[in-house]
């Protein structure tokens, strides 16, 4: 038959040996818990552990007794200490108790390997209950999450789907073969002040839903090369941009052009598409190996998905790669 006794002390050395002294060897720590009392100055200034100990009528064949130090570590869930600052707390408890109690020939210390296994126990079964205000939370706050970059503009495919890329003078044309070769072959056409032989040309709403009808029989995209003359001219385009309803657009630019230049007609085109309550999806640069100053694109803030006959490899905004 197993009887058990509460016992209390200072120290966790001062039950352990209470429970030798006053139970015997046979004397098994079956829980333990450590009080404190907050209104004493000092943060373990009054801090004492309670015990409970089972104690057998027959004692443990020889051999298979283990320690009471190891037993007590095994068998004793901690109670009243919450939150990351546990360890921190255990740590402090153990300096105070030192210098507080003359240690004994077997101290149990919160240091020894068997108590930190306990704390790492303990840590998964408890739920955080905040930081004490008077102790910080030793846990640190994971590393930033990189931010996601932005996906590099792909030219759109699908039956009867329409892209409209817009360049000065025959600038469009060269990316839209490009594009068509890239895709498996598509409806090349042409549209606004540039035609090109062997293109059919498209212009107005009827000749649009044509072309899409066409390409839904041929199972292909339509990519329309609009020529927007010159950089005069592009304010005057709004209305038969508008007309084609593009599923996607695109804006053609030579990074051998002026800087200043170019940003000036392409913000005078985004104007004119956001006066229709249209938008640019992306950038389509030529010529961009040919000088040693590509980045001349990077202030229109439009991003790039075509370079030199091919799609980008950067997802940036701006950046010829």
């Amino acid at each position: 038959m197993q009887k058990r006794y509460k016992l209390s002390g200072a120290s966790l050395e001062a039950i352990r040996a209470k429970a030798l002294k006053q139970c015997g060897p046979g004397a098994r720590i079956v829980s333990a818990e450590k009080v404190t009392n907050p209104g004493i100055v000092g943060l373990f200034a009054a801090a004492r552990f309670e015990a409970t100990v089972e104690v057998s009528d027959v004692p443990e064949p020889a051999g298979q007794q283990a320690p009471l130090t190891a037993r007590l570590v095994e068998s004793s869930p901690v109670h009243e200490l919450h939150g990351p600052a546990i360890a921190a707390l255990l740590e402090q408890a153990d300096a105070a108790e030192l210098e507080m109690h003359q240690p004994t020939p077997s101290p149990v210390s919160t240091a020894s390997p068997d108590f930190a296994g306990l704390l790492e126990q303990l840590g998964k079964e408890l739920q955080p209950a905040g930081p004490s205000p008077s102790v910080p939370a030793l846990a640190t706050l994971p590393p930033s999450a990189p931010k996601p970059m932005p996906k590099v503009p792909q030219p759109m495919t699908g039956d009867g789907n329409l892209i409209v890329l817009l360049g000065l003078g025959d600038d469009a044309l060269g990316p839209a073969l490009e594009m068509s070769i890239a895709a498996g072959g598509s409806d090349v056409r042409t549209s606004g002040r540039l035609t090109a032989f062997g293109h059919l040309h498209v212009q107005g709403r009827q000749g649009t839903t044509a072309a899409r009808a066409q390409a839904v029989l041929t199972g292909q995209t339509v990519v329309v090369a609009f020529g927007l003359g010159r950089p005069g001219d592009v304010p005057s385009h709004g209305a038969d941009i508008s007309l084609l309803a593009a599923d996607q657009m695109w804006v053609v630019v030579d990074a051998r052009h002026k800087a200043e230049d170019t940003q000036a007609w392409v913000q005078a085109l985004q104007r004119v598409v956001a006066g229709e309550s249209l938008g640019v999806d992306a950038l389509a640069v030529i010529g961009a190996s040919e000088t040693a100053s590509p980045q001349t694109v990077d202030t229109l803030d439009i991003p790039v998905g075509w370079v030199d006959g091919k799609p980008a490899t950067a997802p940036v905004l701006g950046k010829v790669n």
